[in-house]
């Protein structure tokens, strides 16, 4: 671009107004530096100044636009002979996307690497996913917490998005770090302004600019190339790519087609418009298909009404998450037996975590989901985790998630969540306070909780390690170094291989010990205990075992709750568990 006046006058007079500087009398016309020019610019100083960067994509336009300019910038220095540091691209995926957005988002991450091996960039792709314990089947249908609904919070953004960014960042910061010749690393993102007045606060109070780098709280290095862009700049450069103005990894066509498809309209300004007015409780244009912040998913719904031969697959993914959003209010679908025992002994009797009822739907509907979408949910790995924690806290009989998951694979069970209408916000029903002492802790003498007498009778030959915990009790020491909870290799092994036998032997309601499934995964090292966490699972074990002794596991009956409650327990409605629906 012809400039009137050269790069450095324009940086002496900033700032510019009106187009024009006035030096003394004299006025100069000073031609507008063009967005892109800008913001190559920016790209090329960091890279100059000897900073490798970790750019983070997330599949949408702005993401998509930073990356392509960033990988540009990377060519023609390379054309010109210049040294260029290495990137690292970082992508989180949740688990639960939206199936379109997960595919388009891995295939652009391919073209990617396909374009800098071609051109001799030092590219590195990273693509992080939430922890087994916080991803959606473990955290949801294993019962460890609720979907992130309206008016509860939004731990799923921080758990699925934000810790795996941190993650991801921290091992990049860590693999350039490496590097004596590298000044420190640079973050970059799609980040611009104008976009809502909750962003451009954001943007205030983090002292983001586009010009030059920031700091974040962190002390990390920041730079925002694009923050001053117009959503009309972004499409317009997305636009040029795709006609081959401009030099990139992608012609942008499939991203395009998901702005046009979400936003229901054949222009994807137009879109891309009606989508940020819709956005998800994160901000995404297309969100996870389980979120419920928003009460209906309208990207989904909108892809699955225009296209339905394209998208249709999808009907099943919707019809869950619907499910879980109209019946937020549902208290009969919750467990009333608190988790928590207060320092005076007792248990609070209230709607808190799903029912054991309710995980069971929600496993047969996603199961069924996965079978008729295509789109993967819940792999063996997360399958276990979730047969394992139903049986550490007593909420099925052993091995009762691996029973539905046979006969929805094996004997053509359909499980498809009801048509509903959505029930009304009431107050959450508290019932009143359960005392319990502290039997629970002593439950079955020194051999219950983690032990395994059989295993432990071999304990020399097997190379079992015991220990003893702050609170006095012996426990098997099946704590893992790495943290890691379920073996995906093991997980895929048991259920394979031992699966349908230990669901013939041990899975029914008269089962004297409903932690013996968990207890057996441990057995099989299929799962183990994260590191010092040995105290915290041998005190759940003992409460589970002491609650199946008084009748406290499973679905527990309200009824019977209200009659077991002291004399100052308050009156509540009454509830009836749902029958699980069966197609």
């Amino acid at each position: 671009m012809e400039h009137a006046a050269t790069l450095n006058q324009i940086e002496l007079f900033e700032p510019l107004l009106s187009g024009v500087t006035q030096v003394h009398s004299a006025v100069i016309p000073v031609a507008k530096e063009a967005p892109v020019d800008a913001a190559k610019r920016r790209i090329r100083q960091i890279i100059l100044d000897g900073h490798g960067t970790v750019c983070a994509y997330s599949g949408g336009k702005d993401s998509s636009a930073l990356a392509s300019l960033l990988l540009d910038v990377a060519t023609e220095m390379l054309q010109e002979g210049l040294f260029v540091t290495p990137i690292i691209m970082v992508h989180s995926n949740t688990g639960v996307e939206n199936p379109e957005t997960s595919a388009l988002a891995i295939d652009e991450l391919k073209k990617m690497k396909a374009y800098a091996i071609a051109r001799g960039i030092d590219l590195d792709v990273r693509v992080g996913k939430p922890t087994l314990n916080s991803a959606f089947p473990a955290r949801v249908i294993g019962g460890r917490g609720l979907p992130s609904f309206p008016d509860n919070g939004s731990s799923c953004s921080t758990d699925w998005k934000v810790a795996v960014n941190t993650r991801l960042v921290k091992q990049a910061f860590k693999a350039l770090g490496n590097s004596p010749d590298l000044k420190a690393p640079v973050i970059m993102t799609g980040v611009r302004q104008s976009e809502s007045g909750v962003r451009d606060r954001r943007i205030a109070t983090r002292g983001e600019v586009a010009e030059g780098l920031w700091t974040n709280d962190h002390g990390h290095l920041r730079a925002s190339p694009i923050l001053d862009w117009s959503t009309d700049d972004v499409w317009e450069y997305l636009g040029l790519c795709s006609a081959g103005v401009y030099d990139s990894y992608s012609d942008f066509s499939d991203v395009m087609q998901i702005y046009r498809s979400a936003g229901g309209s054949s222009c994807v300004v137009v879109a891309d418009m009606k989508l940020a007015q819709r956005s998800t409780g994160c901000s995404a244009r297309t969100g996870c298909w389980t979120c419920v912040k928003m009460k209906n998913d309208k990207s989904m719904e909108s892809m699955i009404e225009t296209e339905p031969e394209r998208y249709g697959y999808m009907r099943p993914l919707s019809a869950v998450r619907d499910f879980i959003s109209l019946t937020q209010y549902d208290w009969s679908r919750r467990q009333f037996v608190g988790r928590t025992i207060d320092e005076n002994g007792t248990l609070a009797i209230q709607a808190d975590t799903y029912s054991p009822n309710m995980l069971m739907e929600l496993l047969g509907y996603c199961l069924t989901a996965q079978i008729e979408s295509g789109v993967q949910i819940i792999d063996y790995q997360s399958l276990v985790a979730i047969d394992a924690r139903w049986s550490l806290y007593g909420f099925h009989p052993p091995f009762s998630a691996l029973k539905l998951f046979f006969q929805i694979e094996d004997e053509g069970l359909r499980m498809h969540p009801p048509k509903l209408a959505r029930f009304p916000k009431t107050d959450v029903p508290r019932l009143g306070r359960l005392f319990v002492g502290a039997q629970w802790s002593e439950q079955g003498g020194p051999l219950h909780g983690l032990r395994n007498v059989a295993r432990e009778m071999h304990a020399e030959s097997c190379g079992l390690e015991m220990k003893v915990l702050t609170s006095g009790n012996i426990v098997i020491d099946d704590e893992a170094d790495d943290g890691v909870d379920v073996d995906l290799e093991g997980a895929t092994d048991f259920v394979e291989f031992f699966g349908r036998e230990m669901v013939g032997k041990y899975c029914n309601a008269t089962s004297s010990d409903w932690t013996h499934g968990y207890m057996t995964y441990l057995t099989y090292g299929t799962i183990s205990v994260s590191k010092g966490k040995s105290r915290q699972v041998d005190e759940i074990l003992r409460r589970t075992q002491w609650r199946q002794e008084n009748g406290l596991h499973g679905q527990v009956d309200i009824e019977a709750l209200k009659s077991r409650l002291d004399s100052q327990a308050c009156a509540a409605p009454h509830f009836e568990a749902p029958e699980l629906e069966v197609a």
